[in-house]
């Protein structure tokens, strides 16, 4: 049957999706650890573009504007200010009571000053929420390019003309505005080179979704399994790092190892998408959380080891923490399970508050 740009995912599609996204969020995980469990399949080659890429895929340009930027406003915008309140106490705390460094001061003056500090250091202040800048990045792409597709979907070159998008802005940001900001240190090129990144992956995911999963083949994985190995051989391995818009083998070689990245993912999301994994499909759907609190879940860790006298937590810095060959898998595995568990409790009390007050509230205008 064939697939068009709207429409939705299959049940089994949104199962790939969620194995996709948690792939993804536990090569976030690695990467702000220590490095690599691959060679080439390095976490900073293609994993923050993956998420973008998701979103462009499920994007409804048919939902109605208001809504839209409704869940905007509360995914994003309400959920970046809480987080960054949550994380920045507790890093403080690690800070104020342990000695803990954490490299930066989430509340360092009044609100207009800590809204500037943060765009003067792309939303840096608060250390342990690194991931500030990819929440920010989001909303703005996915606002700006909304009205943009539901405008032009109905064109009937439209997919051609997303197709000339993504390249010119794949080559805006990881060229042109990359290179101004590295060269005279604008923070602004930085955001405008962060923007347009992300525009590309993510319409590329909106384009791909008629034929993203009739594209997926063993043929296609060994392929783009050969290009990462051939470049990470020739010296075209570098890190992607779109927080800093760091793309040092250039706009070609880069664009193309994110897609050969992300292309893998998938395969293999949609292959073990054939049976149901309850807690890999919830690290998927908990993306989010994870990728907001595994720093401090990092943190948390220290703590133990510096209560067993193995480490001093004062060595402890958003990016470096106790490491050894023996519980550093710990460092990957309860950061991703630590946050899942408090989204779900968090949910269930919510739900259960919510019971109680609906209960409450049929009490009192049943009339006795």
């Amino acid at each position: 049957m064939e697939r068009h740009l709207h429409d939705k995912p299959t049940a089994r599609e949104s199962l790939a999706i969620n194995y996709a996204k948690a792939m993804g969020i536990v090569m976030v995980v690695i990467g702000h650890y220590h490095g690599s469990l691959f060679d080439f399949y390095r976490p900073y080659t293609f994993h923050m573009p993956l998420f973008f890429f998701i979103g462009g895929l499920l994007l409804d340009p048919r939902a109605g504007a208001r809504k839209f930027y409704a869940g905007i406003a509360r995914k994003h915008v309400l959920y970046a200010v809480s987080t960054y309140l949550v994380v920045g106490s507790m890093a403080v705390l690690f800070r104020n009571g342990l000695g803990a460094d954490i490299q930066g001061d989430p509340f360092n003056g009044s609100i207009r000053e800590i809204l500037l500090a943060n765009y003067e250091s792309n939303f840096e202040q608060n250390t342990y929420f690194l991931v500030l800048w990819f929440i920010v990045c989001y909303a703005a792409t996915s606002s700006a390019l909304f009205p943009i597709i539901k405008a032009t979907r109905e064109w009937r070159f439209s997919s051609a003309v997303y197709v000339l998008a993504i390249l010119a802005l794949g080559y805006l940001g990881m060229e042109t505005f990359a290179d101004r900001f590295h060269e005279g240190k604008d923070i602004g090129f930085n955001y405008l080179s962060q923007i347009c990144t992300a525009s590309a992956f993510y319409l590329a995911g909106y384009v791909a979704r008629p034929f993203l999963w009739r594209s997926l083949s063993l043929y296609g994985f060994i392929a783009a399994f050969f290009v990462m190995y051939v470049s990470s051989r020739t010296g075209f391995d570098h890190a992607v790092v779109m927080a800093w818009s760091k793309y040092p083998d250039g706009f070609v070689m880069s664009f193309l190892r994110i897609f050969c990245g992300i292309y893998s993912t998938f395969y293999l999301s949609w292959v073990l998408s054939s049976e149901r994994m309850e807690l890999f499909e919830t690290a998927g759907r908990e993306s989010k959380a994870i990728m907001s609190y595994h720093l401090i879940g990092y943190l948390f860790l220290d703590l133990v080891f510096h209560t067993l006298g193995l480490y001093d937590i004062r060595d402890a810095t958003p990016l470096d923490h106790f490491s050894s060959p023996v519980f550093s898998p710990l460092y990957i595995i309860l950061p991703t399970l630590m946050p899942i568990a408090c989204a779900i409790c968090y949910r269930k009390a919510k739900a259960g508050l919510y019971s109680k007050a609906k209960v409450e509230i049929s009490r009192r205008l049943v009339p006795r």
